[in-house]
């Protein structure tokens, strides 16, 4: 789908959702259908990371451009613009995934444990400047802070 059709499809989805009742088929079709288009390609604790980060819901076009870049296998932080901490976690995360690395292994290679990883991937921790260094170094990449 383009992006204008999913973007059509998900206010068809939420008008429905929106006026029907709970109990109701259509509304049942209705949320079906909007958390497989959604989650179907973008992890549930992605959106909720994303959706915390922005601190606010996400618009259709947003979300839309979140569908097309997940269908695309490409990073979520390529299409919307999160505040930097978030970015450089979201960063982590993503590359730590593609490189087929646990969060273990990259623990271990930046010197941290792996609880405090898992707290700066899910945005609950800050990252400092030099454990991103640290990180992306072991990603053999760099990281490079977007302007706002």
């Amino acid at each position: 789908m383009t992006k204008d059709e999913i973007i059509q499809k998900l206010a068809d989805l939420n008008a429905v959702i929106d006026k029907q009742p709970r109990d109701t088929a259509e509304f049942h079709e209705a949320s079906t259908e909007m958390s497989r288009l959604t989650f179907g390609t973008i992890g549930m604790r992605e959106v909720a990371f994303i959706v915390d980060a922005l601190g606010r819901p996400l618009t259709n076009p947003e979300l839309a451009d979140l569908i097309i870049a997940s269908e695309a296998h490409r990073p979520l932080n390529t299409v919307i613009s999160l505040p930097a901490e978030a970015d450089a976690a979201y960063t982590i995360k993503y590359r730590r995934k593609q490189a087929g690395m646990t969060q273990v292994d990259l623990a271990k290679k930046i010197g941290i444990e792996q609880s405090q990883l898992a707290k700066i991937e899910n945005g609950q921790l800050r990252v400092c400047l030099n454990l991103l260094q640290r990180a992306m170094t072991v990603f053999g990449t760099s990281y490079v802070v977007k302007a706002l």
